[in-house]
């Protein structure tokens, strides 16, 4: 995943009941004879399955700078709490990433969204690609659910079953299941793989494979238990007692 602020996200500052209250006597209700008052907690609580156009919701920093942003074009409110977000949904995280889909549950008590719909994760040079998301904003986490792609380069190419884990706060995502990284060089196949960002460049520069590590190079096989690669120069260096089988005109980019 693309790096992210090392800080852990806020509990939510913007209040639904002024948002809800807002929104009904903005979408059409009854134009009263005197200034009403805000809708009390109760009434909120009370009321099912309201509807809204352009519904956001925002995260601030201990600093009280605004963190996060999540939107959509439509959404649905059950009892308060939850909240069905529909339609170009939008996350959005300071430091110039977002996330996109379609469809969103947001649960206020918990902090937590969830989806299973297609997912796309964007960040300065690099690009996600997954289906389903569920996300702690509060723990700094979310995880992407299954068929992950992800372009570290415009040559170099990372897939995998999924689930993919972002932990924010360490710079860190972690790939589960069938992972593979090709790139104009060859590949690198492993059970596991934690790709870690480099927090000023914001670029992928150590992924360290773990489990039935293999590496497919101009015909050249190599296995390992574990293995490093370094994306920026094409490198791997390699643990655990490796295999290697190469060919005599083969290039020498392996380490052990």
């Amino acid at each position: 995943m693309p790096y992210l602020p090392k800080k852990h996200f806020p509990f939510i500052l913007l209040t639904l009941i002024a948002v809800l209250g807002g929104a009904y006597f903005l979408l059409g209700s009854k134009t009263p004879s005197k200034p009403s008052k805000r809708m009390p907690a109760k009434a909120v609580a009370e009321s099912h399955d309201q509807q809204f156009k352009k519904f956001n919701l925002t995260g601030f920093d201990d600093k009280g700078q605004k963190f996060w942003n999540l939107e959509g074009d439509t959404a649905k409110v059950d009892l308060g709490e939850t909240v069905f977000l529909e339609d170009n949904v939008t996350l959005k995280i300071k430091g110039d990433t977002t996330i996109k889909t379609d469809h969103v549950r947001w649960s206020q008590a918990e902090g937590t969204f969830k989806t299973n719909s297609p997912v796309y994760v964007k960040h300065q040079s690099t690009k996600i690609h997954g289906v389903g998301a569920f996300g702690r904003l509060n723990e700094s986490f979310i995880q992407l659910n299954q068929d992950i792609e992800m372009l570290l380069s415009p040559t170099a190419r990372l897939v995998c079953k999924g689930p993919m884990k972002i932990f924010y706060a360490e710079n860190k995502i972690v790939l589960y299941r069938n992972v593979k990284v090709t790139d104009e060089r060859g590949s690198l196949t492993a059970n596991r793989m934690d790709v870690f960002f480099d927090p000023e460049q914001k670029k992928a520069k150590e992924i360290v494979a773990v489990g039935n590590v293999l590496i497919e190079r101009e015909g050249d096989t190599t296995r390992s238990k574990r293995a490093t690669y370094i994306p920026a120069t094409g490198a791997v260096h390699l643990e655990g007692s490796p295999e290697i089988m190469l060919h005599k005109t083969s290039s020498q980019l392996i380490h052990v």
